[in-house]
């Protein structure tokens, strides 16, 4: 028997805190309101408990998640259990069981556990996680309510898994954070709720949404003390309740209110002598919230004529890069051409990127990873950022896709920073920006962090600079362009740029001395521009002249001439384009065809990217025109003596439409 109850059950009254031989302070957390407390549960906890013997007992928690809350009679659960030095709760009746073999799953259906097909009562599902079975990490490893698998690695890596019994594995194995070897316990009280405490016995929170892949809560500390008072463990019956066991066999009952930043309660007494199991854990899905607050999904839907994009891989040896060029289709397909050799157009090979059933929308983004790969980020359908990563040589095509979160409004948007890492940006619903960062010691992206902001609009401009630095382009609920500057993590206050009702995508090209030029489209269709440096602009703006434009401008600095040229479509579907009359003069000439005399209509509108060729650097223009074909047009390269006289000349090129 148990602390001398009666029928060998463990039994408690609710006990104050104050009265606790190892009593913990409880604290609030003044920070704003995040979920409502919407907190219910299905009916009585199942917390089981694993003698050395290797016998287990499950004993049914009535009340759970209230002060009133006690153990009920005990019922047989098993027996052999010993064999797991490490055992967890998760949802829908599963126990996890931890040894130096894997990771093996049972399902206990409230009197005994289910046999399997083979006869088994346990799934042998990984041969993995071996190490939290020794007593270094079996507290840096939980289950959550809706059955994913959160632990720390033996790098200090918080690790996201998802197993999918369809496909008899893991379909999400994921670093989603670094830094978390501070941490010798971590214990999931709902979907992506972690508390997580350090050797000192402080207490943080962290809400990861799952579904969006974003950090709602960080590491947000509501506890300074005292944790470590439960050196036998901490459980959840999840809807962000704790259980704790003391030294002496104590266990103590509590539940957060993630609204108000408090516990409901805490320190209530639920029973003692829980020493005397080797695991004590509870199934992880009988409390919940029921309104959990997830990030609002904007609509993202299909659009005709989005914009192709284009990027050069990186140099092999003595050869060129190739180009490759992305575009979304008017029916969601990612349509991907590869040309081998950046000065032959007419070999391009068009393949559709791997995404399934997916549909993608908007512009593509494009940029080389810190591996020389090129990466691709595109805008789904149901609001979440895709990434695609070119396989290696001699493949010519994209890797399947992996599904990045985000429930974005605007398009995923990525930039190389100086240091060769990457960065991706993007809108949420309200319009606050967020952000995920590369990591170095895991050489990919973290999961989405929020930089702030509200009630901006359109899509996103990045301009990178000196030292790991972003410049930052958007508009705001009024049309206004704005700018801020983005720095390892924090954005600084945003500058508005002045006047209202501008539309489309501003184009940015960055000049010596981190001066940006500016160009946008106003509401009357006319193209204006802008000077500023480091964050400063003076908010007035010039036109570049009478000509109306259909969509957004895009513009380069034009080496030869070391002046600024501009493009758009114009309303009548031409591409047009006008030059600085002398460099940084900021006075220009006339708007005049692209394709000179002759028609060359446009569908998309035009985008513009830089490339090396044989005869040495240069960019193009490249647009679609009607019947899906793509029309490329590339700025001839002449010696800088004759560019001072010579009129800008570009050579067209024509890339057949991709097949149906």
């Amino acid at each position: 028997m148990f602390g001398g109850k009666s029928g060998g059950r463990i039994l408690a009254a609710a006990v104050a805190v104050a009265g606790l031989t190892a009593p913990i302070t409880l604290s609030s957390v003044a920070s704003g309101a995040v979920a409502a407390d919407t907190f219910a549960c299905s009916g009585s906890a199942s917390v089981f408990g694993e003698r050395t013997s290797g016998d287990q007992l499950m004993y049914p928690f009535n009340n759970p998640g209230t002060a009133q809350g006690a153990f009920g009679t005990r019922v047989p659960a098993g027996h052999s259990f010993n064999t797991y030095p490490r055992l967890l709760g998760g949802p829908g009746g599963k126990i996890y069981g931890i040894n130096s073999q894997g990771l093996w799953r049972y399902r206990w259906n409230g009197t005994s556990f289910d046999t399997n097909p083979d006869g088994n009562q346990y799934k042998k599902i990984s041969t993995g996680f071996t190490q939290y079975a020794t007593a270094a990490f079996r507290d840096k490893i939980t289950v959550d309510e809706i059955g994913d698998i959160y632990l720390i690695d033996g790098n200090g890596e918080l690790r996201w898994y998802r197993y999918d019994d369809a496909a008899n594995g893991f379909v999400i194995n994921r670093t989603i954070d670094t830094g978390w070897a501070r941490y010798n316990l971590i214990v999931a009280a709902g979907p992506g709720v972690l508390y997580s405490r350090t050797p000192a016995g402080e207490l943080y929170r962290s809400r990861f949404e799952p579904n969006s892949q974003r950090w709602i809560v960080e590491e947000q500390r509501i506890q300074t003390g005292s944790w470590d008072n439960f050196p036998l463990g901490v459980f959840s019956a999840g809807g962000d309740t704790l259980f704790g066991i003391q030294a002496d066999g104590d266990m103590f009952h509590y539940r957060w209110l993630e609204d108000e930043n408090r516990f409901v309660f805490g320190g209530v007494d639920v029973g003692n002598d829980w020493h005397n199991f080797a695991n004590v854990y509870a199934l992880t899905d009988t409390c919940r919230l029921t309104d959990r607050k997830t990030p609002a999904r904007p609509p993202a839907p299909l659009q005709p004529n989005n914009p192709t994009v284009m990027i050069q891989d990186s140099a092999t040896g003595t050869a060129l890069g190739a180009l490759e060029y992305v575009y979304a289709d008017g029916i969601g397909r990612l349509r991907h051409g590869y040309q081998p050799q950046p000065d032959v157009f007419g070999n391009v090979q068009w393949s559709v990127v791997p995404g399934g059933d997916e549909g993608f929308t908007g512009r593509p983004s494009l940029v080389v990873n810190p591996q020389g790969n090129v990466r691709l980020m595109a805008h789904n359908t149901d609001s979440d950022a895709w990434s695609f990563t070119r396989q290696a040589a001699p493949s010519t095509t994209f890797t399947a896709g992996v599904d990045l979160g985000g429930a974005l409004k605007s398009r995923p948007a990525m930039v190389r920073l100086s240091d060769g890492t990457t960065a991706a940006f993007g809108l949420d619903a309200a319009g606050a920006l967020w952000h995920r960062r590369y990591d170095t010691s895991i050489n990919d992206l973290l999961v989405w962090r929020k930089l702030g902001g509200s009630g901006l609009t359109g899509e996103l401009t990045l301009v990178a600079g000196a030292d790991r630095k972003v410049s930052i382009f958007a508009l705001d609920a009024d049309g206004t362009p704005v700018t801020a500057t983005y720095a390892d993590g924090a954005v600084s206050a945003w500058t508005e740029l002045g006047g209202s009702g501008f539309t489309a995508t501003p184009a940015v090209v960055k000049l010596p001395a981190q001066a940006l030029r500016v160009f946008a489209r106003a509401a009357d269709g006319r193209i204006l521009v802008q000077q500023g440096a480091n964050g400063t602009f003076p908010g007035t703006w010039t036109p570049l002249g009478s000509f109306t434009a259909a969509g957004p401008p895009a513009a380069v600095l034009d080496s030869p001439t070391g002046r600024l040229m501009v493009v758009a479509r114009g309303v009548d579907n031409e591409v047009y384009r006008v030059f600085e009359t002398a460099a940084g003069s900021g006075v220009w000439g006339d708007w005049t065809r692209l394709s000179g005399d002759r028609s060359d209509p446009a569908v998309s509108n035009p985008t513009i990217s830089e490339f090396a060729d044989g005869t040495g650097d240069s960019y193009l223009i490249v647009f679609r025109g009607p019947e899906d074909r793509h029309r490329v047009y590339v700025r001839d390269n002449v010696s800088a003596k004759a560019a001072r006289t010579a009129t800008p000349a570009y050579t067209p090129h024509t890339i057949p439409a991709p097949p149906a």
